[in-house]
């Protein structure tokens, strides 16, 4: 891949620091041991070692590159690389705080995942201190970025704790020995035992110094119901805070865990490789550590590490340094965590607090509208029974009518026949006993007020029986 011409301000200022010697007290961290492995790929310096015993020297490449940044004819400096991540919270403040993104479904190949983004926007302390990034669903299609204050927390930039890893010890912290002894669990070479046992111990005795505890993990079921440990979900240390609980896996790269690996070979040492089922298949053998390569890494895990998605969970030995110099980036990516899930809880207790109060705000409405709506339907169910009374007495009032017009005909025609005589007398007094005016008229009773009456008269989804009842009409 072809080399820009020039460099950045920053790359030349940091040419210069190794061209002065590497003086102490000029760069902090060691973000700056990654800017010089670009300078080396440049051939502008060359660099050794790694941890404690890193150093650098100027070539004369660089230093010919450094006479023409003070002559006369001075290269232009190149402008540095803008993150996509510093663009994100860039466009975020741009917009006043609030900034709406389209969203990368999961079965999308193309688009940008902005809540992945976000997060290393986080990661890599591109958020102004004391902010952060919230990412919210605001549609189907689109994702709504909101920068917001951040709990108290420590910033991706604060001073780092030292993490002592001793070169003897005198007596191992208990998870230590632990480690040391549970030979199945092992997935570090034997040559690099000791090593990872030290760090383990440092960690543990760090853990303590914090007021944690920190002891080796027991095992958990699995789906069968037995006891299992495995380097994933049980990991080799188990570190309580609080109400917090993380685990730490210590492997070495191209090492096997030991007691799988071991039983593996076991099972298939007496296997032929020609035979028809097993001559396309890849049959263990050798010593787990076979392929070790020296080379540590370790893995955090938590039990919401879902909740921590795109915070760095992995740290290893590497050219510039090695893993025990990562150890106070571990702690501090812990005591970081530990905020976040208590401003987390915090958040989520907030919530649960809000919503129950508009849950009995709620109650308290509804038990309202349904003492009102109670009222109504009792009004509705005597208006009901007042109107129907009243059609009741004007129909038998008309009937009465009828039958007297009747009677009268009768009595023209048949008056003096005896039968029908009879008949017109009994039908006479009927209609009397028929006829609501034979008295005068007055209000009704009220009718018998019941559940199940009131029920008809309340709108869908009340119930008579009370508000905590869902109705149907």
């Amino acid at each position: 891949m072809a080399q820009r011409k020039t460099l950045s301000e920053a790359q030349v200022a940091l040419l210069r620091w190794i061209a002065n010697g590497c003086p102490d007290g000029v760069t902090e961290g060691d973000s700056y041991r990654i800017s010089a492995a670009a300078l080396r790929n440049r051939d502008l310096v060359t660099t050794s070692g790694r941890g404690p015993t890193w150093k650098a020297e100027i070539t004369q490449a660089g230093s010919d590159y450094l006479k023409k940044v003070d002559g006369p004819n001075s290269p232009v400096p190149r402008q540095a690389n803008a993150s996509v991540t510093q663009q994100l919270v860039d466009d975020v403040i741009a917009a006043g705080g609030t900034l709406r993104v389209p969203r990368k479904h999961w079965y999308e190949r193309e688009g940008i995942d902005y809540e992945k983004r976000a997060q290393l926007a986080e990661r890599y302390g591109k958020v102004p201190p004391g902010r952060r990034l919230v990412v919210t669903e605001a549609s189907r299609d689109e994702l709504e970025i909101e920068l917001v204050d951040a709990p108290d927390r420590l910033s991706p930039q604060a001073e780092l704790s030292p993490v002592r890893v001793p070169e003897k010890v005198g007596r191992y912290h208990s998870a230590a020995r632990q480690f040391r002894d549970l030979a199945q669990r092992h997935e570090v070479s034997r040559a690099l035992l000791p090593r990872a046992t030290r760090i383990v111990h440092a960690i543990a005795a760090e853990a303590d110094r914090r007021g944690w505890s920190a002891s080796a993990p027991t095992e958990t079921e699995n789906a069968y119901g037995y006891a299992q440990w495995t380097g994933t979900k049980n990991g080799h240390l188990r570190i309580e805070a609080g109400q917090h609980a993380f685990w730490i896996r210590l492997q070495e790269e191209g090492v096997h865990t030991r007691d799988p690996w071991e039983e593996e070979v076991r099972r298939y040492r007496n296997v032929s490789r020609d035979s028809y089922f097993y001559r396309d298949r890849e049959l263990p053998s050798g010593a787990y550590d076979a392929d070790a390569n020296g080379r540590l890494k370790l893995e955090l895990h938590s039990t919401n590490d879902w909740a921590h998605s795109g915070r760095q969970s992995r740290w290893a030995d590497r050219q510039s340094w090695t893993l025990e110099e990562r150890l106070p980036h571990l702690f501090r990516e812990i005591e970081e965590r530990i905020v976040e899930a208590d401003y987390a809880i915090e958040q989520r207790r907030i919530a649960a607090e809000r919503a129950e109060e508009a849950a009995r705000r709620a109650a308290e409405e509804r038990e309202r509208r349904w003492h009102v709506l109670m009222a109504e339907a009792e009004e509705r169910l005597i208006e009901a029974h007042r109107a129907a009374e009243l059609r009741s007495q004007a129909e038998r009032w008309s009937t009465a009518q009828l039958l007297r017009r009747y009677c009268d005909a009768m009595e023209s025609e048949f008056g003096n026949q005896p039968a029908t005589g009879e008949w017109i007398d009994w039908a006479r007094s009927y209609i009397l006993r028929l006829d609501p005016l034979d008295a005068p008229p007055a209000m009704p009773e009220a009718p018998e007020i019941t559940t199940q009456k009131l029920q008809q008269f309340l709108p869908a989804g009340w119930s008579a029986l009370g508000p905590g009842y869902v109705g149907y009409r």
